[in-house]
């Protein structure tokens, strides 16, 4: 509870009362209820695609052995996908883009947040470009799911099902180890590689938790961004960053205390799951430390 909180600063700083531990608190349980909302959107446009793709794809006589989702397997079939893909991220783009921005309704802090995010991307790609690259890996999981359905001759509504369920958790669908085991004679990339997926720690086996990190991520670092760019309206000499979680988490912990406006590495988030928050500090009038 906020009144159980208590924060010591050096004397040439306003103390922090009850109310600004709050008002963090709510921001960040807000920003939290937004980017919630978010992910369940950018999720259902997965599945939503998914669905559309394992449609198209039924729809040719596919051989589950040499079958990818390319132009070299079936130009007509691909180019279909492509459509449906190309959507996808327009979409995906454009929530992203909302919900980021939604934390104010100024017309300029927008823009400016707007400007920032589309250079959210890594290995110095834009955010869009960094998104396209996921989608290409999310469609490449959905090539491994098609060619075991195939393989196994389920029809278009139990893939479709059968797909929609084991989205988030690739390759736990039936099918998939025995496939492993004769990766030889697929040519889908993940029955190919046998699942391996190189990236960094905490990325998931399935690439549609992946995009809804990014997105969400995403949200959360452009509110934060808007957050502290208050405090500096403000004229705060600092802030104060407090635990919103009991969760173990050795960079959270490290963040924690008072920072200068300046120290922008310490501000949240400092990860995917980070629900830390944080208190503008103020310096105290001159004359109130000259009585």
């Amino acid at each position: 509870m906020a009144e159980n909180i208590k924060i010591q600063l050096d004397d040439i700083y306003e103390p922090v009362t009850e109310k600004d531990i709050k008002t963090g608190k709510n921001f960040v349980l807000r920003r939290e209820s937004v980017s919630n909302t978010l992910g369940s959107l950018v999720d259902a446009l997965m599945e939503d695609a998914a669905e559309s793709i394992v449609q198209i794809c039924y729809k040719y006589n596919i051989d589950p052995t040499s079958f990818t989702l390319s132009a070299e397997y079936n130009e007509e079939m691909f180019k279909k996908v492509a459509e449906v893909m190309d959507q996808l991220e327009e979409d995906i783009m454009e929530l992203i883009e909302y919900y980021s921005t939604n934390c104010t309704k100024d017309k300029e802090k927008k823009s400016l947040l707007l400007l920032w995010i589309l250079t959210l991307g890594r290995d110095n790609m834009s955010l869009q470009a960094t998104l396209h690259q996921r989608l290409m890996v999310f469609m490449k999981d959905l090539e491994a799911m098609i060619a075991v359905a195939k393989t196994a001759k389920f029809e278009t509504t139990k893939v479709v099902s059968l797909i929609k369920s084991y989205l988030h958790t690739v390759y736990q669908m039936p099918g998939m180890t025995a496939a492993f085991r004769n990766a030889s004679l697929y040519k889908a990339r993940y029955i190919r590689t046998k699942g391996v997926k190189k990236g960094n720690v905490g990325n998931s086996n399935s690439e549609a938790n992946n995009i809804i990190r990014f997105a969400r991520l995403t949200q959360q670092m452009a509110w934060m961004r808007y957050h502290r760019q208050m405090y500096d309206e403000r004229g705060a000499a600092g802030y104060y960053v407090l635990r919103g979680s009991n969760y173990p988490c050795d960079l959270c912990d490290s963040r924690t205390g008072f920072h200068t406006i300046d120290e922008v590495d310490a501000f949240p988030p400092q990860h995917y799951n980070c629900v830390c928050y944080t208190i503008p500090i103020f310096e105290k009038d001159i004359n109130d430390l000259t009585e």
